[in-house]
C-alpha cells in the first residue's frame, strides 16, 4: 500500500522516506497486533485505552521540526499531548510513573478504495402536463461533480488537510476514475413525454470512488522509567515495530468518477409524479 505524505512539514509533519515506514524487526511481545497499510501495526485493541482517538489527537497537533509528541499511561490507557503532559502530570519531559513519552511523524497510507453509488438529485425543473393527452417537453439537465472527505474519529476534516492527502498522489493512482479536485459539469437537453395528469423531472445518479486512508504514526523515540532509570527505544513500546496505527481511525476521500472523456459518470433517470386530478382536465 501506499503512503500518502503531508506535503508541508512545520504545519502537518511529514514520513521523510516510506522505506522509514517498513516494519523494522519482529513484533515481540505485541500479543495480537498485526501489520496493515505501509506495514504499519495496529495497537487497536492490544494497547490500553482508546487508542482511535489517541492516534487522532497525537496526529492533528501542529507539527515542529522535531515532529509530534505524546504520553501513554500505560495502566489506564489515558493519552495526553506533550503540552497536557507538561501541564497536568510532570513540568518536565520526562517518564513518570505508568507515563511513557514518545516522539515521531505522522503520514498517511491508503488502505483501500471500492465504488459507490452517490445520492441521487433532481438536475432539472418539474414541468407538469395537465392535459388529457401526453405531451413532450425538452428538458434541461445540469450537473457538477461533487468531492469531500471525513474522519471515522473526531470532528470534521479541514479541506486543506483533505487536499493534501487526496491529490496528487492517490489521484495519480486511481486514474481516471478519480475525480478529485477535477471538477466537471454538464448540461444537457432531451426531450420527454409526460404522461396526463403528471409532472416529470430528471435526476441524476453519480458514480464515485472512495479511497480510504489510515493515519499512522513513526516511532522516533520512546521513554519509560520503571524505577531503575530513563529507558529509550526507537519502536512503539519497544517491540520491535517503528510504525504504528489504529484500525478504526481512518479518513475516506469520496468523489465523483470521471470517465475517460472527463465527464461525470453516472446514471441519468426520467421521474414522474402525479398532480392533483382537481388540477386537470377530464
Amino acid at each position: 500500500m501506499r503512503l500518502i505524505r503531508k506535503p508541508t512539514l512545520r504545519k502537518y509533519g511529514v514520513v521523510a522516506a516510506s522505506t522509514a515506514l517498513a516494519v523494522s524487526g519482529l513484533l515481540a511481545g505485541a500479543g495480537t497486533a498485526t501489520a496493515g497499510p505501509a506495514g504499519a501495526t495496529n495497537i487497536r485493541g492490544v494497547d490500553p485505552g482508546d487508542t482511535d482517538r489517541m492516534i487522532e489527537r497525537l496526529c492533528n497537533q501542529e507539527a515542529s521540526l522535531t515532529g509530534v509528541s505524546g504520553a501513554l499511561n500505560v495502566e489506564t490507557g489515558e493519552f495526553k499531548t506533550q503540552d497536557e503532559y507538561l501541564r497536568d502530570v510532570f513540568g518536565l519531559w520526562k517518564p513518570a510513573g505508568p507515563w511513557e513519552l514518545f516522539r515521531g511523524w505522522c503520514g498517511y497510507a491508503e488502505a483501500s478504495t471500492w465504488s459507490i453509488k452517490g445520492d441521487t438529485v433532481r438536475t432539472s425543473r418539474w414541468i407538469g402536463n395537465k392535459g388529457s393527452a401526453d405531451d413532450k417537453e425538452t428538458f434541461v439537465s445540469s450537473y457538477s461533480t461533487k468531492t469531500f472527505a471525513k474522519k471515522s474519529v473526531g470532528g470534521t476534516i479541514s479541506l486543506s488537510l483533505a487536499k493534501s492527502i487526496f491529490s496528487g498522489t492517490v489521484g495519480g493512482s486511481a486514474g481516471y476514475e478519480w475525480g478529485w479536485e477535477k471538477e466537471a459539469k454538464f448540461e444537457t437537453r432531451s426531450e420527454k413525454t409526460i404522461p396526463p395528469c403528471r409532472q416529470v423531472a430528471v435526476t441524476w445518479t453519480p458514480y464515485q470512488r472512495v479511497v480510504r486512508v489510515n493515519p499512522v504514526f513513526h516511532v522516533e523515540d520512546y521513554e519509560w522509567n520503571k524505577g531503575d532509570g530513563d529507558r529509550t527505544a526507537h519502536s512503539w513500546r519497544d517491540r520491535g515495530y517503528r510504525t504504528i496505527y489504529s484500525h478504526g481511525y481512518y479518513i475516506d476521500g469520496i468523489s465523483d468518477k470521471l470517465l475517460p472523456n472527463g465527464q461525470p459518470d453516472g446514471r441519468e433517470d426520467k421521474i414522474e409524479e402525479k398532480l392533483d386530478p382537481k388540477s386537470c382536465v377530464k
